[in-house]
């Protein structure tokens, strides 16, 4: 089982609509302080709840996803059990929720809404709450038994039956998926996301102009990188990025110490070639010729060596100067 959390500026009425509304694809399991048959009358309760807060929550609305591996399937029961396990572990028991299961989708999720103001009207939810959901699914999974995630198969995914963002977000988590591999830096990344039809944004630091936070739209609509997928984070990218172009350059020395050492026995077939034939040529010759050959190549290193020497000794002189007459 994996989890995703959304902190979005949604309103609850989106929310509820977007998880309750379709009812060929989700089913309501379980409500808590809010009205079950009317998706308006739900939403205003939540809304309600809000208005407790001390000062007003800019974006109240925590949204969770439970997935589970396909084939797997606690029963409705054990999925509310396991959903209420996991608003405890993240710190947001004691509010309104909503639980629903979907079904657009080959494996089983499920949906938690929930709100950030508590039912004393103190905020929940708070902190790091993405990396709390992480390690809660983790955490549940090991306690209920689950099968652990394995990625994204998308082959089981049921793509007629997506909402449009959700097949948007599909599209965009392909695209980057078949563009990173050939990628070693990220405007590389940005070059083919944009021959897609995908445009990269960055959430940059005022203070140290520095890159925070990575986006992508496709068409009206636009994702996190962590929406997409926990890899497709900005930092999560950066690594990915960093390891392949390590990866491209111990490659490329590879190669070129793989040609430096093929030119180098190239050569040296060539040598022992040539040696092969200085050597078969020897043999036809007369040993007279032979002979008279070995002496005049003897008196050729000599004469060369002797020139060397007579060069040495006048260098020797013109740096010792002209000597004064006593």
């Amino acid at each position: 089982m994996i989890s995703k959390m959304f902190i979005t500026g949604k309103t609850f009425r989106e929310s509820c609509f977007y998880v309750c509304e379709d009812l060929e694809r989700s089913q309501i399991l379980e409500v808590e302080g809010v009205r079950k048959h009317d998706l308006r009358l739900m939403a205003q309760d939540f809304e309600m709840q809000q208005t407790w807060a001390n000062q007003l929550k800019e974006k109240p609305v925590l949204h969770a996803v439970l997935s589970f591996p396909h084939g797997e399937n606690p029963g409705d029961e054990k999925l509310v059990e396991i959903s209420n396990r996991f608003l405890q572990k993240v710190g947001a028991a004691d509010t309104q929720h909503i639980i629903a299961k979907h079904t657009d989708k080959e494996h089983l999720h499920v949906h938690i809404l929930a709100n950030r103001v508590s039912n004393t009207g103190a905020i929940v939810g708070e902190g790091l709450v993405i990396e709390r959901g992480i390690k809660a699914a983790r955490e549940l999974t090991e306690e209920y038994h689950l099968k652990p995630d394995r990625g994204k198969d998308l082959s089981q995914t049921n793509r007629q039956a997506l909402h449009e963002p959700d097949a948007k977000r599909y599209r965009l988590y392909e695209a980057i998926k078949e563009m990173l591999p050939g990628c070693q830096r990220m405007e590389d990344l940005e070059q083919r996301l944009l021959e897609r039809g995908i445009s990269t944004r960055y959430r940059i630091d005022r203070g140290s102009g520095e890159r925070q936070g990575i986006s992508f739209r496709v068409e009206k609509y636009c994702f996190k990188g962590s929406e997409v997928d926990r890899g497709y984070s900005l930092k999560g990218l950066e690594r990915t990025l960093a390891l392949q172009q390590k990866q491209a350059l111990e490659e490329k020395q590879a190669l070129e110490q793989a040609r430096a050492l093929e030119q180098a026995q190239a050569l040296e077939r060539v040598e022992a070639e040539r040696q092969r034939q200085v050597m078969q040529q020897n043999e036809q010759l007369p040993y007279d010729q032979v002979q008279q050959q070995e002496q005049e190549r003897e008196r050729d290193r000599a004469l060369r060596q002797e020139q060397g020497e007579r060069e040495e000794t006048r260098q020797i002189r013109l740096r010792q100067g002209p000597r004064l007459s006593q």
